[in-house]
């Protein structure tokens, strides 16, 4: 595993980046450039939109492979790659595959002018000048209204991934220092119910993500290896309009129209079925609550909470610096920030370096040994999740 990072301070374009968070991938697994068989990378960064950005990447690397593609599953593209990288592995078709993804919005575009025009419906919403906050709170709302949550529950959800936050040297948040639920409701909307510290922001400037993926036996020279025991994905819609107006699934939605539901259970299912695991097995977790509300509904539609009653997990303080169930530990994707389609990456380095032992930022108490690591992408459109550890099954 490698990863990269860079500011205002050291500005590094999306290239730059992936290259040296690979790397420090090779060397960490102590492995050549040329030992890669596959390449895989996500959509193009944000930062740089150009297309077939997979094959500019191993021109630029000098890296001919035996096979490179785009897994373009908007945010949960790089779980969904350790998945598509392991099966690569188990067919023998390839004996390293490198997932790498990277971005650096902030130091190169406006996200915010740009980002609804991606992601909302061409013909039903994007005519209406949506944000992206605007689409999210749909959900939200739908939430509060099925399962009673108010504004000051999405408020704690916030303090406490800032709670994490404050601790990351590249946290976008950490400057803020820690926050009450006062703080977070005294914040302006952004999009109702949705307040200013209820939202992912934009940054750190850029980060990039590099991963290894090979055999259990070849990885037996590397360093601290970390084993892939189970993953799974899904995908719904691209438009949350075509969510919201979906009305039969052959895969477990919950009472549809409803929204509250998510491909999460589906790709959490998947995984703890193939892992031969259950939520009450995971020890830490990687959310990808880009809003308060989407912490709660993934932490349901992952297992780990009733359908409405993830705030009761938040209330217990599991998830917080010293619980049992440390969840976002770089302060996810609201405290550490979203420096573009790489957060998800961001999460996964997280969880990596967590399961070893040596995280930038605060060290998860209980010294987890199986992490559940989930991302999502688009508009509640794609999942993916991911069980590591440190132990070979």
């Amino acid at each position: 595993m490698g990863d990269a990072y860079a500011d205002k301070q050291d500005v590094k374009d999306p290239l730059q980046l992936a290259t040296e968070a690979s790397w420090a991938a090779f060397k960490d697994a102590g492995i050549r450039k040329d030992d890669i068989d596959i390449l895989l990378t996500g959509r193009s960064p944000w930062a740089d939109r150009r297309p077939q950005w997979n094959n500019i990447f191993a021109s630029h690397m000098q890296m001919p492979v035996r096979m490179t593609t785009e897994i373009t599953f908007h945010g949960a593209g790089v779980n969904a790659m350790i998945g598509q990288a392991a099966l690569a592995i188990a067919a023998g078709v390839a004996d390293y595959v490198l997932c790498v993804q990277s971005d650096a919005v902030e130091l190169f575009i406006d996200a915010t002018a740009v980002g609804a025009a991606t992601d909302a419906c061409p013909q039903f919403e994007f005519p209406y000048g949506p944000t992206i906050p605007t689409i999210y709170a749909q959900l939200a709302c739908r939430y509060m209204h099925e399962f009673g949550v108010t504004e000051e529950d999405f408020a704690e959800v916030a303090v406490q991934r800032q709670e994490w936050a404050i601790h990351h040297p590249k946290a976008a948040k950490r400057r803020h220092g820690l926050i009450t639920v006062d703080d977070v409701m005294r914040s302006p909307y952004i999009s109702s119910p949705l307040r200013r510290w209820m939202c992912a922001t934009w940054g750190p400037g850029g980060t990039a993500g590099a991963f290894v993926v090979t055999s259990v036996e070849r990885a037996k020279h590397a360093r601290r290896p970390i084993y892939i025991h189970g993953f799974g994905t899904c995908t719904t819609h691209e438009y949350l309009c075509e969510r919201i107006n979906l009305r039969k699934s052959r895969i477990p939605l919950g009472p549809l129209p409803a929204i509250t539901t998510t491909g999460a259970a589906h790709a959490a299912r998947e995984a703890y079925a193939m892992a031969d695991m259950t939520p009450a097995d995971m020890q830490l977790g990687a959310l990808a609550g880009n809003f308060s509300h989407t912490v709660l509904v993934q932490l349901e539609d992952l297992g780990f909470a009733p359908k409405g009653r993830a705030m009761d997990l938040v209330r217990s303080g599991r998830m917080r610096p010293g619980g049992d169930f440390p969840v976002d530990t770089n302060g996810g994707w609201m405290g550490f920030g979203q420096p573009g389609i790489s957060v998800a990456a961001d999460s996964l380095v997280e969880t990596v370096r967590q399961l070893r032992g040596d995280p930038l930022g605060l060290l998860a108490g209980n010294s987890p040994k199986r992490a559940m690591a989930y991302s999502a992408g688009g508009m509640l459109a794609c999942h993916s999740a991911v069980i590591l550890g440190t132990e070979a099954q």
